[in-house]
């Protein structure tokens, strides 16, 4: 039999569509999940029951009548709370907006998976507009790790990495803007893919992301899970002009494909950062097995851009998605800055401090990142690296000083790819001796998901899938 709270989407959607499993059986099993099992991890941050049950049944009667379901028929799905879904409040995970009312419509890439047959069930917890590497706020609290409750599940998408790795759901939204997709991903052992720039439209929204850091996701536990989210994401929208046609082909059907022999750069440190033994562990695995499959994987660890000023090009950056933020709230932050929590209303007003010098160190620093990365895909046609120097920090937040000292900083190796617009994915590659999960991340070219994800595939179909071992059991009754 199927244990439907760790069946992949593609299994689910497969069940549903020869009528093995109806949309009602599937949702009231995972309405059912969400009530026992959330209570320990506070990864939900609002649910409709009823609305869920009402949209299933009458997707089931469809499906009975013969109509066409799409690609995603029944698939319950978790909202990140700082995207608009219908009948839901987007309260961005502050106190300042947890009792706006519902929103209307949804926004492009909540629409599209709505079309594509799943249905919308809830919002996953975030930090404060996405602000940290670990979930909590005010508003709904702390989001714990499946692994370990005493960890955290990483941020800003926390709260989609623990429901997906604990079996709530098989599919998650994320949105990743320094690294919040994959480093949730990688600290609770599900994958990540931050695609290109643009691969999936974002808003509509009253501002721009200007930056052009940010990019919409998923967050799933397989590979192939990754890719049909992005088939159903993926597209020009004209409401986002910066987002990209659909790629020819589907991901889904690239990823049966043999893969090429690879030129692989393995880097370690990029001059930042020094990864702990379970880390470079799960690197050197990695590598060795991609070598056995016949690729020509080399070792390379060129320095970062501005690697000898670390961290102050961080810092910097820092301050600038800060004033990116502070745009996006501004009115409602200058008439009641005191509905904000104090320690984030610190870091937006913070933002107000950048001078015309600061934009163009940014920029030039941007700049030197995006030819760095070039010369590198000059020489190689993937990068290979960990996703995070260390595994999960405690669930209250890692202690960003130490990490600065240590050279553990969490966005050591993904904030770059935000930067440059690089397509870069997460896979699980085990556990680390304290039973923790462990990540590496596969960078391509720009506009390569394609190859980002078979070689994403290749890692998972050696090294498997894992689940946290607390939660693959019956549950208790709440």
């Amino acid at each position: 039999m199927t244990d439907l709270s760790f069946a992949s989407a593609t299994e689910l959607t497969a069940l549903v569509r020869r009528r093995a499993l109806s949309p009602d059986e599937l949702m009231r099993h995972t309405l059912d999940r969400i009530e026992t099992a959330d209570a320990e991890l506070n990864s939900v941050v609002a649910l409709d029951p009823e609305r869920a049950l009402a949209e299933a049944a009458s997707l089931t009667a469809r499906i009975a009548r013969g109509d066409d379901a799409g690609p995603l028929p029944g698939l319950p799905v978790l909202v990140k709370d700082l995207e608009d879904a219908q009948g839901f409040v987007t309260s961005r995970g502050t106190s300042a907006y947890r009792d706006s009312p519902p929103t209307t419509r949804d926004g492009i890439h909540i629409a599209r998976l709505r079309a594509a047959g799943a249905l919308i069930i809830g919002k996953t917890n975030v930090p404060p507009i996405g602000v940290s590497v670990h979930t909590a706020n005010d508003a709904f609290g702390t989001t714990r790790n499946p692994w370990n409750p005493r960890k955290s599940p990483g941020g800003s998408s926390g709260g989609a990495a623990a429901a997906v790795a604990a079996g709530l759901v098989a599919l998650g939204t994320a949105g990743d803007g320094g690294g919040s997709t994959r480093i949730p991903a990688a600290l609770c052992g599900v994958v990540g893919l931050k695609p290109s720039r643009g691969r999936i439209p974002q808003g509509p929204s009253r501002l721009p992301n200007w930056p052009q850091h940010i990019c919409l996701s998923g967050m799933a536990r397989t590979v192939r899970d990754t890719a049909l989210h992005l088939d159903v994401a993926a597209g020009y929208h004209p409401s986002d002009p910066n987002s990209l046609p659909a790629p020819p082909n589907p991901y889904s059907d690239s990823l049966d494909k043999p893969l090429p022999v690879l030129r692989v750069g393995v880097l370690r440190t990029l001059g930042i950062a020094a990864p702990r033994p379970e880390i470079l562990h799960a690197l050197e695995r990695t590598a060795a097995l991609l070598r056995d499959h016949g690729h020509d994987v080399r070792d390379d660890d060129p320095a970062l851009p501005g690697a000898a000023e670390f961290p102050a090009p961080f810092l910097l950056r820092q301050r600038v998605l800060a004033y990116n933020r502070l745009l996006g709230v501004l009115d409602d932050f200058t008439a009641r800055r005191g509905d904000f929590e104090p320690w984030f209303a610190d870091i937006l007003d913070g933002g107000r401090t950048l001078t015309p010098g600061d934009f163009a160190a940014y920029w030039t620093h941007r700049g030197r990142l995006d030819r760095w990365t070039a010369e590198l895909f000059e020489r190689y046609d993937l990068l290979l690296m960990p996703t995070v120097p260390t595994t999960a920090w405690a669930a209250e937040g890692p202690d960003i000083a130490a990490a600065v000292h240590e050279w553990t900083l969490p966005v050591s190796y993904t904030s770059v790819f935000n930067d440059t617009g690089h397509p870069a994915i997460s896979i699980p590659t085990g556990l680390s001796p304290d039973g923790l999960p462990c990540a590496v991340q596969v960078i391509a070219p720009h506009r390569r998901e394609d190859l980002a994800l078979r070689a994403a595939q290749a890692i998972e179909t050696a090294l498997g899938t894992f689940h946290p071992p607390a939660f693959t059991g019956p549950r208790p009754a709440p």
